[in-house]
């Protein structure tokens, strides 16, 4: 099954959109504009998000598509084009564009789960024309007679991975309003250019400097070095290398059970974890990891479209004094921190420390979602699975629970060209037993005895390291090429093969 993009066609309109003018243009806010911009210097990598529901009962596919069009209508975002003025970018919602995507039916093929898995990677992946393409787009793949995949794609000039959950909840609430014959709640979306104005209100404010001053405080000692599990560097990519696994309930439970006896956030557990298992694989003393952030401050943007999802760089120092506790409490206070000024994105931060370029606050990503996200579309239940969130860097650490009863997903998505399949996988397998232990540890248990494996790796990386700064420094001084003594040609002698050696 071949993907083709389904492209802008203004002279087409859907028999089903309203027949109005699109509205004016409005300008992109800071963070489209850099994504715009490095997607321009990135035309092969497309940043996207995809995502798909799975369903397992029988979905009125009609009514489905109705409300499809409905909720992009309400968020804007599904109608959203790239539209030139003045030679500058701009953003439109063109109510006149094609509304659904293609209902797609793999039964016939000889894995039908496979084929739509694959029909939705090689669509996500493929190259992305923001001029032409669809910034949005969507599909229904039929797998079994009463199994389904509804997938989503989205921009992230259009809208991001906040906004995207809470467009894929809209749909639900009237989906199941519909069937259950009662009206919705009222759409409470705010414009595009609502939208807008609250981006440039918020960087004209005290707010945003203060939000900026915070974080150039925070980050004045950070090493400009990138924390990695990996051990090479390459560019980004759309697709990527993938570990994931369900936890057991048991780690669950003991990972909420210490953020009780903390009083800290299941988040703050578990980026505290990973923080110190990067550590010890690094054979460093302070990492730092990127946690993203929906950056929506207010009730009007948090039920809204848009692209106001930052990152904001978290530095992890550990002591050799440090405990369970003092490392959770202090991951749990900088997340305080970092809520609180979460608007100042990471280009604003870099721009802040006048480091645009040199510094790049780069670390893994975590993101941690640990609630149960139900989607319910009438009776069905659906298991939300996330494909991609964008290119990856390095590597993104995603913890989230879907389905009825909630499971619980670790899933590692890592770039390809700097993790094989198996490192990855290692990775993965390893961390869910260091975090069993971590979560599993009394309160005031030092750091050093939790996972003695990954406390032996780390003291053999950090004496490797040790001799190479040694030897560095005892052979700093000498010359690149050295005169050595050369000794005289030897004869011919038999090996045991009757071969000869020279």
């Amino acid at each position: 099954m071949t993907v083709q993009r389904p492209q802008f066609d203004p002279d087409r309109g859907s028999n089903t959109a309203p027949d109005v003018s699109p509205p004016e243009p409005v300008p992109l806010s800071a963070g489209q504009r850099g994504l715009w911009l490095a997607q321009r210097l990135s035309p092969d990598v497309p940043i996207c998000e995809a995502q798909y529901v799975e369903f397992h009962g029988e979905l009125d596919r009609e009514l489905l598509r109705s409300l499809i069009i409905r909720a992009g209508h309400e968020f804007q975002s599904g109608y959203f084009r790239l539209v030139e003025v003045d030679g500058t970018p701009h953003q439109l919602f063109d109510p006149s564009l094609a509304s659904t995507g293609p209902v797609i039916d793999t039964r016939a093929e000889p894995d039908p789960m496979a084929a739509a898995l694959k029909w939705m990677h090689d669509e996500y992946t493929a190259p992305l024309d923001m001029a032409r393409d669809r910034l949005w787009a969507g599909a229904l793949l039929r797998v079994g007679d009463r199994h389904y995949l509804l997938y989503n794609r989205a921009h992230h000039v259009a809208v991001d991975g906040y906004a995207a959950m809470t467009m894929l909840n809209r749909l639900a609430e009237l989906y199941t309003a519909a069937v259950e014959e009662r009206p919705p709640e009222p759409n409470r979306a705010a414009d595009l250019r609502t939208l807008y104005e609250a981006d440039r209100t918020y960087r004209e404010s005290k707010r945003f400097a203060d939000d900026q001053a915070y974080w150039v405080d925070k980050l004045a000692d950070v090493a400009d070095d990138e924390s990695s599990l990996a051990t090479r560097y390459a560019p980004p990519r759309a697709d990527s290398v993938v570990a994931m696994a369900e936890l057991p309930t048991a780690l669950v439970v003991r990972i909420a059970d210490a953020a009780k006896a903390l009083d800290a956030s299941p988040a703050a557990v578990v980026i505290a974890a990973f923080g110190c298992y990067l550590a010890r694989m690094t054979g460093r003393d302070e990492v730092l990891v990127d946690v993203p952030v929906s950056g929506r401050t207010t009730a009007v943007l948090r039920r809204s479209g848009g692209v106001f999802v930052n990152l904001a760089p978290l530095p992890l120092a550990l002591g050799a004094e440090d405990t369970v506790a003092t490392l959770v409490r202090r991951v749990q206070s900088d997340l305080v921190g970092a809520l609180r000024h979460q608007r100042c994105g990471l280009a604003d931060i870099r721009a802040a420390t006048g480091s645009r370029g040199q510094r790049r606050f780069a670390g893994p990503m975590v993101n941690v979602m640990f609630f149960p996200q139900k989607i319910r579309f009438g009776e069905l239940t659906g298991d939300f699975h996330i494909l991609s969130s964008g290119p990856v860097e390095d590597l993104l650490v995603n913890l989230y629970q879907t389905g009825e009863p909630p499971r619980t997903i670790l899933h590692f998505l890592a770039n390809p060209d700097r993790y094989t399949g198996p490192e990855l996988s290692a990775h993965h397998s390893e961390f869910v037993e260091f975090l069993d232990e971590f979560a599993a540890a009394a309160p005031g248990t030092d750091l050093a005895r939790i996972h003695p494996g990954s406390a032996r790796e780390a003291a053999r990386i950090r004496s490797r390291r040790d001799d190479l700064v040694f030897w560095r420094d005892a052979l700093a001084d000498l010359p690149e090429e050295l005169s050595l003594p050369v000794d005289r040609p030897r004869p011919a002698v038999a090996s045991h093969h009757g071969a000869t050696t020279t």
